[in-house]
């Protein structure tokens, strides 16, 4: 009998060092998730390419009449006027990280031009360079959520 408890005994104990091995790599795995969010929050905003010379209120004119039937009123891409849905540009933890350059570009030459929706047009035609740098000033003073 006791012969055949003792592999029984074995096979457990091999389960419950797997199951702490587990358990280890799961906490190990947290720790270094959270290591990197506390990194990403440290990161210097100075450091992120800005625009200066932006006009906001001229930039709420011009979303108003060229952003906001896609991106909404208030920027959350809550739109959804046709699919795929649009980019929140108030998403806190992303657009804070994003240079006016990058926004600038988007805004410009259209999505595409970034590996984003096609969807998204190309305003250089349309909008003059001041004008794109007054609508990234506007969407810089949107809350983020």
């Amino acid at each position: 009998m006791q012969a055949s408890t003792a592999p029984t005994c074995s096979k457990r104990l091999l389960e419950r060092g797997a199951r702490a091995a587990g358990l280890l790599a799961l906490l190990l795995c947290l720790s270094v998730s959270t290591a990197a969010i506390a990194q990403q929050q440290e990161v210097d905003l100075g450091d992120v390419e800005r625009f200066t010379d932006g006009d906001v209120k001229h930039g709420v004119a011009l979303y108003k009449r060229y952003c906001r039937g896609c991106h909404g009123e208030d920027g959350r891409g809550g739109a959804h006027t046709f699919m795929p849905h649009i980019q929140n540009l108030t998403k806190k933890g992303y657009i804070e990280l994003v240079p006016d350059g990058y926004l600038y570009t988007v805004i410009t030459e259209g999505g595409e031009a970034v590996g984003k929706n096609g969807y998204m047009p190309a305003w250089q035609s349309t909008l003059s360079v001041q004008d794109i740098k007054d609508v990234i000033a506007y969407i810089r003073s949107l809350p983020t959520y």
